[in-house]
């Protein structure tokens, strides 16, 4: 049986996309610019979900971040690459989207030395499905207070991902 590699966007620095390039390819010590996604999921309590990533993981295995992030794939609308991610990873469906960093970008080094290079959309949006993590993907995960997330990551932002800390840094209100 053959399977088809998952490919990620390749863009320019204005966000234009380049090309196409196989996911495992570009999380790597030179890793290209390439479209990604990040997602916080509320309750209908206005808590936030946050996950830590598996051990498995390439990248950051083992640290607290935001709800899902992810990769659209070519030609797939964000929107459907964000549902498709909340199912993967976490078994829910979500409704409200809203578009709250729209021009998100971040690059950094893990302790081995993989590279997060990404034009990075936030979303926030809400679910009211019962959290079903895909082991391979979350370790564990718990919902906050929007304020208990903002001081848990100031007192210890290296327990999380460079990316949440940059876009709570970025994004005031309401996490």
């Amino acid at each position: 049986m053959t399977t088809t590699a998952e490919l990620v966007v390749l863009v320019d620095d204005s966000g234009t996309p380049v090309g196409t390039a196989e996911k495992f390819s570009v999380h790597g010590v030179e890793t290209p610019l390439h479209l990604a996604f990040s997602c916080h999921v509320y309750d209908p309590d206005g808590r936030v979900l946050v996950t830590r990533r598996a051990l498995g993981k390439l990248t950051w295995p083992g640290v607290w971040t935001n709800s899902f992030c992810g990769h659209p794939g070519p030609g797939e609308r964000l929107e459907d690459a964000l549902a498709r991610r909340a199912r993967l990873e976490l078994g829910i469906t979500i409704e409200g989207l809203e578009l709250v960093l729209p021009h998100f970008r971040y690059r950094a080094v893990d302790a081995s030395g993989v590279v997060e290079n990404e034009i990075c959309p936030v979303y926030r949006a809400v679910t009211t499905d019962a959290v079903r993590a895909n082991p391979d993907e979350v370790a564990e995960y718990e919902w906050l207070e929007p304020a208990a997330l903002r001081a848990a990551v100031a007192a210890a932002p290296f327990a999380f991902s460079p990316w949440l800390v940059l876009q709570l840094e970025q994004w005031k209100t309401p996490v």
